[in-house]
């Protein structure tokens, strides 16, 4: 009984359009007006957000800080990297 009224509530608090039993949460998206407020905790610069992926990127540092449930995830352990970083000055390429 508890599993049925789990599914029901699931679906009310996605607008009927939530996911069957067994298919995992739906993540929301980021509001968009939230972006004029959030910076990279890191390098305090804008993020872009990416709809595609959901997460706010930060194209100087390249990582991509996760949304989860419309809410994002602003710690910087929890980012990707999204591009290789250049080598240091000094190394040596094969």
């Amino acid at each position: 009984m508890l599993r049925g009224a789990t599914v029901v509530l699931r679906r009310a608090l996605s607008g009927g359009q939530g996911p069957e039993p067994g298919q995992g949460p739906v993540s929301a998206r980021l509001e968009p007006s939230l972006l004029r407020f959030l910076v990279c905790p890191l390098s305090k610069r804008p993020l872009r957000y990416d709809e595609a992926t959901n997460e706010l990127i930060n194209e100087e540092l390249g990582i991509a800080y996760p949304v989860i449930d419309g809410i994002p995830n602003m710690i910087p352990e929890a980012a990707r990297t999204t591009q290789k970083k250049p080598p240091a000055e000094g190394s040596k390429q094969p």
